[in-house]
């Protein structure tokens, strides 16, 4: 065989080989995939808003030593606000004493301002030692009497009411009122004396 011929053949050879892998790289290129799914998870969140949205009150001024009541105050107090978490539903003002007479009456709304449906509890909780005030103080919920404030360290809490709201409900308002009974045979006992008491909402996700 002719040198020629031999190179001609070889030629054919390596055409045949490169052909060969261009179509074997051709094709694992068609094959290749891939998939990319990106995922984003963004928790809900349970809120509860609590404000208070009327505030009537009958004290004593400081001043005058006389009593005076005051018209219904309908500013909107966010109780769920940093700025006034500190405060009290009473307004009571510091060095503000109560005396037999004294009445504050609070209605307060409650909404769910979060993602989520909850259950939840009203409670209140006398935080200081019972004593003869606490014995003289009446606890009215809208408009209902519920015993006075030495009662509401049974079991460390009671609990107003209990029920659950879902995200679009509607508010849940409610009145709560404190009165200093006025009698004459036990008012006396109560003098210099101080209660401290909580009001708390305590809500839990329904599942």
């Amino acid at each position: 065989m002719g040198k020629s011929k031999v190179r001609t053949l070889l030629m054919t050879c390596v055409m045949i080989t490169l052909c060969v892998a261009m179509v074997v790289g051709g094709t694992y290129a068609l094959w290749s995939d891939s998939v990319k799914i990106e995922n984003h998870l963004t928790a809900g969140t349970l809120n509860v808003k609590l404000e208070r949205i009327s505030l009537t009150k009958t004290y004593l001024d400081n001043e005058t030593g006389r009593m005076v009541s005051t018209n219904p105050d309908t500013s909107i107090v966010n109780f769920t606000d940093t700025n006034t978490a500190d405060d009290n539903f009473f307004g009571i003002a510091n060095g503000e004493k109560v005396v037999p007479g004294s009445e504050y009456e609070a209605t307060l709304k409650l909404s769910n301002n979060g993602d989520v449906a909850f259950s939840y509890e009203v409670i209140i909780k006398l935080t200081s030692n019972s004593n003869a005030l606490a014995k003289q103080l009446k606890v009215y919920i809208d408009g209902e009497d519920k015993g006075t404030l030495d009662q509401y360290v049974i079991d460390g809490k009671a609990i107003i009411f209990t029920e659950t709201m879902a995200k679009n409900d509607v508010a849940k308002e409610f009145t709560v009122k404190i009165q200093f009974i006025n009698d004459n045979n036990v008012n006396n006992d109560a003098q210099n004396k101080e209660v401290n008491f909580d009001l708390m909402v305590n809500a839990v996700q329904l599942t």
